[in-house]
């Protein structure tokens, strides 16, 4: 047995200035704009990518010790061991390290990825059952298309270049629509509540921010009063217990769906623009088919490629963390304890040129006649007992929604960095970008 590598100190120091500082700063849960949009100029994520490409270099292929603030973190790069974290969560490699579970405590203290044991397992069977996690096509599928259509032809009828704050509340609107029913289309009261519990837990605080009760109980109601077009309307027949909190396993949908889904489309459609033979092979898939019909909306593979690819090359989470909740012995007979921090780097692992062939270019390709869909390095959706149980929802929703923007119109950037070539930024800047349809 040999114990794993320590980094320095010194590369300790720099790898939470140049990892993790830039994370918390910009805002773990709710993002600060004008933060984010310097932090992109420097590069900052150019500058993680390379320190952690060196140390990886340096010090893998096993996990190695890295000081993240005064604590030693396990790193992990390698793709098996990726496989061994990701699929050995909830247990013993848990997804609720203390800095995540202090943050989301704030907004939503009951979610699934904090949770452990019964409790887990309970809460994701019920997500699971509303979801449709698995099934090709969600079984309110065609509502879902209908709704996401109309919401971008909202758009379109701007007349004028899109910017992320339009994209975003269209999709608040549409998350609001298909998570909790028509009823709920125009409170945007709710998506602002959210979004100042959200605020509040970018300074993890550990516990329920002021004014969650109000939401809860805001959330709640529309949980009393279910809509059968909307997930809220599958509710009854899903499994759960008294310790589900229905209303609290619904934020984290409020907040995926209606938070991070918008940067990835925002980010698909610039790099759509500025690949105008990627585009025209979009254009042709989706160009005769009607978006508010299921089956054509779920067939559209290429575009859906090139929303997965967006998400690989620019990861809404940089970030994976993972705590040990028991002793794990590890291939090459390395014991570590209870309580071991545990990370991944899912940029430097996204775009990591020694092992990803395509890793800097935008490559939709990949995803249909490649073996991207199957490696556990790229993890916007994680993978294994953890893996997002509403990847393919959202995947389907964006499908319709970027599908009915390019085939309205030809995406033109007109602001933005320069996104052409095999050497495509660590960072994209969704605060940066314009886009006319």
């Amino acid at each position: 047995m040999r114990d794993f590598k320590h980094a320095s100190i010194v590369e300790g120091v720099r790898f939470t200035a140049q990892v993790g500082v830039p994370n918390v700063v910009q805002g773990l849960f709710r993002k600060r704009e004008a933060v984010v949009s310097a932090i992109d100029k420097l590069p900052a994520d150019h500058l993680a990518y390379r320190l952690v490409e060196g140390l990886a270099r340096k010090y893998g292929p096993d996990p190695f010790w890295v000081r993240v603030g005064a604590e030693e973190t396990l790193l992990v790069t390698h793709p098996d061991d990726i496989r061994v974290v990701l699929g050995g969560s909830p247990s013993p490699f848990a997804s609720d390290p203390d800095a995540k579970r202090k943050g989301m405590s704030a907004f939503q203290p009951d979610a699934l990825t904090i949770s452990r044991g019964d409790l887990w397992a309970d809460r994701r069977a019920f997500a699971e059952a509303v979801l449709d996690t698995g099934r090709t096509i969600h079984r309110l599928a065609e509502g879902f298309a209908a709704a996401t259509v109309a919401e971008a032809d909202a758009l379109l009828a701007l007349g004028r270049p899109l910017k992320f704050e339009d994209v975003n509340l269209a999709f608040q609107r549409l998350t609001r629509v298909v998570v909790l029913g028509a009823a709920a289309a125009d409170d945007t009261a709710l998506t602002e509540q959210l979004g100042s519990l959200m605020a509040a837990g970018n300074k993890m605080p550990g516990k329920p921010a002021e004014g969650y009760d109000d939401f809860h109980t805001h959330l709640a109601e529309y949980v009393a009063t279910p809509d059968p077009a909307a997930l809220t309307g599958l509710i009854a027949s899903a499994p759960q217990s008294d310790d589900t909190d229905v209303p609290g396993q619904l934020i984290h949908w409020l907040f995926a769906m209606g938070d991070t889904l918008p940067s990835n489309l925002m980010r698909a459609l610039a790099v759509l623009a500025t690949h105008p033979l990627v585009l025209d092979d979009a254009r042709a898939e989706v160009g005769r088919k009607d978006l508010t019909v299921v089956e054509d909306v779920a067939d559209a593979s290429y575009l859906a490629g090139c929303i997965l690819e967006a998400m690989r090359l620019w990861p809404t989470t940089a970030l994976f963390g993972r705590v040990q909740v028991e002793d794990h012995r590890w291939v090459n007979g390395q014991k570590t304890p209870a309580g071991t921090q545990v990370l991944i780097h899912n940029l430097f692992n996204h775009r990591n040129r020694d092992r990803v062939p395509f890793a800097d270019r935008f490559a939709p390709e990949e995803w249909v006649t490649g073996t991207a869909g199957d490696d556990w390095r790229f993890n916007f959706f994680s993978h294994g007992p953890q893996g997002c149980p509403g990847a393919g929802l959202s995947i389907f929703l964006g499908q319709a929604f970027l599908g009915r923007l390019i085939t309205a119109g030809n995406p033109k950037l007109v602001s933005g960095p320069r996104l052409k070539g095999d050497r495509l930024p660590y960072g994209l800047d969704i605060y940066g970008l314009e886009i006319r349809v």
